[in-house]
């Protein structure tokens, strides 16, 4: 197993009369195998393409092909831009709350918070399906009540939908730390990776 990222990755659905209206996610990586730094990903409903903030354009790309367009919540959605630098006027990630705003020269503002916990608990998915096989995801999820976006200064309308089942409570907007990808670094049929 190879470690390839370790960081925060919240995240938040704006659900409007039943719809996903409106998506955020905010990767703040630590440590990866591409370097450090700080993605934001965008979109709201009518957007041609999802926007993609960064600190370094070629950690966020790697973000945004490697992981973020093959989760479930951006399935159906426009490809992701090419990612444009910028600058974080505000950052914030913890276990219970999340807020950044990101302003990219020429390109708009993104801003986004999370917050009002419901729930927590710690999640392990082996075989994650992205775009390449022998992904595992380990993270601590905070699942979150309240929700908002801000593109270009304008409110998204929407907010997260929150569920409860069998005791467990989810939500659309989550906030994930302790976040590690690794790979395994074999095939399937146990043999070294090629």
């Amino acid at each position: 197993m190879t470690v390839e990222l370790i960081g925060s990755n919240p995240m938040a659905t704006l659900v409007k009369d039943g719809r996903r209206n409106a998506i955020v996610s905010i990767w703040d990586v630590a440590w990866s195998a591409r370097g450090s730094g700080r993605a934001v990903v965008a979109w709201a409903e009518g957007d041609p393409a999802v926007r993609l903030v960064t600190s370094d354009q070629s950690l966020g790309r790697w973000l945004g092909e490697t992981f973020t367009r093959h989760f479930p919540e951006f399935e159906g959605l426009p490809p992701i831009a090419d990612p444009v630098e910028c600058r974080f006027t505000e950052w914030l990630i913890e276990p219970t709350r999340a807020r950044v705003e990101a302003v990219a020269t020429g390109h708009g503002r993104i801003a986004a918070s999370i917050g009002d916990p419901v729930g927590t608990r710690p999640a392990h998915v082996r075989d994650f399906p992205l775009g390449e096989p022998g992904w595992t995801l380990t993270n601590l999820l905070t699942f979150c009540a309240e929700a908002r976006i801000e593109l270009d200064g304008e409110p998204v309308e929407g907010g997260p939908e929150v569920t409860s089942d069998d005791h467990r409570t989810s939500s659309t907007a989550f906030i994930a730390v302790h976040e590690t990808w690794t790979r395994d670094d074999r095939t399937p049929g146990g043999g070294p990776a090629e």
